[in-house]
């Protein structure tokens, strides 16, 4: 026991302040640990108590600052903010005291933005406004222009069209094209149709515009449109076809009016001379491939000038309409008849069996030629005529050549005073 306690001991020598080397006592020290440890545990708890409560005490005034500086500042933000009407011209206000910190430089950032959302605002609303105009613009010029116009796909299925449109092609056709059918615009335009699918699918494959001519012929009734066909690409990035279509009837029927009266000869309503050449030219193209044979007859009437001498021009006038219309009755669809001068009549026909059949026109037409012809209420006259031919290419390839002896033939018949006649009157074989 006594060695424990010296473990408690601390001992301390006592020297003598006079001589440093003298010694003159010990001072010796009993620890009462147990106390030391009890004392030392009611400190700390004490010293922690003490901190804990400041902790607190300042958390609470930091909480409380945080509130009143900035909770209840940014939470009064946002409620202004929330107020604000986009578009407005309201904006945030706050105390002079946050003019220079973070709540002031956050106000007016916020306020500058809804500066910037004011100004996109009112641009885009008159963008918006602009853009309403135009499309009201675009759809009135869409609605009451003349020409129609109308958006079909690649399939010819129709999109979108104009009024002007939908009278144009016909009320018929447009049925066809509503949802109830669903008929392609190629299917419902008629003979054309080949040609406008053709156009179509030219302008989708290019970029330039593609104008056809299409017949759109009804009831006996002609009628023309004039297509500009241009491709388009859609919201979607799908390519369309736009098509611009005029009524032309009228310019064509002028045209063909136009084309009568340069290939036609104005009295008797038969081919003139360039326009039959014309036309003799090309079946001659035509019959190189299909090995056709064609009879060229060069009439010239008999007995034509002493009609006219006696009776006037007039009659003559008379004769010669007569006989067209005779010749137009009897002949077929592919032949040529041509006013080859004053009293020459050129026909061009073809030939089954050019031995038998040249010979059984001649006497049909002669007949024709010989019938009476009434020039006055009162009075009638007949002409006889003279007919050479040539056969084609018998006689010849070229038409030149043929006429030249036709001709000849025709000049040695008259020469010769011959005439041929027959009671048959149908020039067709």
């Amino acid at each position: 026991m006594s060695d424990a306690l010296d473990k408690d001991l601390m001992r301390f020598p006592l020297i003598s302040p006079f001589v440093k080397t003298e010694r003159i006592g010990e001072l010796v020290v009993n620890v009462n640990y147990q106390l030391i440890e009890v004392y030392a545990k009611n400190t700390a708890i004490e010293h922690v108590i003490l901190i804990s409560v400041h902790s607190l005490v300042l958390l609470l005034v930091i909480m409380f600052l945080l509130k009143y500086q900035l909770i209840d500042v940014i939470k009064s933000l946002a409620q202004k903010l929330h107020a604000i009407k986009i578009g407005s011209d309201q904006r945030i206000k706050y105390a002079a005291k946050h003019t220079h910190d973070e709540i002031g430089l956050l106000t007016a950032d916020i306020n500058s933005l809804l500066n910037s959302v004011e100004l996109a605002l009112d641009k885009e609303r008159y963008l918006r406004q602009e853009v309403e105009e135009l499309e009201r613009r675009f759809r009135g010029i869409f609605e009451q222009t003349s020409g129609g116009i109308a958006l079909i796909d690649e399939h010819g299925y129709l999109k979108v069209h104009n009024p002007a449109f939908e009278n144009m092609v016909g009320q018929k056709r447009m049925q066809r094209l509503s949802a109830d059918h669903n008929e392609s615009l190629f299917s419902v335009i008629g003979v054309d149709s080949l040609i406008l699918q053709k156009a179509a699918a030219q302008a989708l494959s290019g970029d330039e515009a593609v104008s056809v001519d299409l017949n759109l012929s009804d009831n006996n009734k002609i009628d023309w449109l004039h297509c500009m066909i241009s491709k388009v690409i859609d919201e979607s990035g799908m390519p369309m076809v736009e098509i611009v279509i005029q009524d032309v009837s009228e310019r064509r029927s002028r045209e063909h009016s136009f084309k009568i009266q340069a290939e036609l000869d104005p009295l008797t309503g038969l081919y003139n001379r360039r326009a039959g050449k014309e036309k003799i030219q090309s079946l001659l193209q035509i019959s190189d491939k299909l090995a056709l044979e064609y009879g060229l007859l060069m009439v010239d009437l008999d007995n034509f000038k002493p009609i006219n001498d006696q009776y006037g021009h007039k009659a003559g006038d008379q004769v010669l309409t007569t006989l067209a219309e005779r010749f137009m009755k009897h002949v077929r669809t592919d032949d040529v008849v041509i006013r080859w001068g004053g009293d020459e009549i050129l026909f061009f026909i073809k030939l089954k069996n050019h031995d038998s059949n040249i010979a059984n026109i001649i006497y049909k037409l002669n007949a024709l030629i010989e019938e009476s012809i009434t020039i006055a209420e009162d009075k009638t006259v007949i002409v006889g005529a003279s007919i050479g031919h040539a056969i084609y290419p018998l006689n010849g390839f070229d038409i030149d050549l043929l006429i030249q002896r036709a001709d000849e033939a025709m000049y040695l018949i008259k020469s010769q005073a011959k005439a041929n006649s027959g009671a048959n009157n149908d020039l067709r074989a």
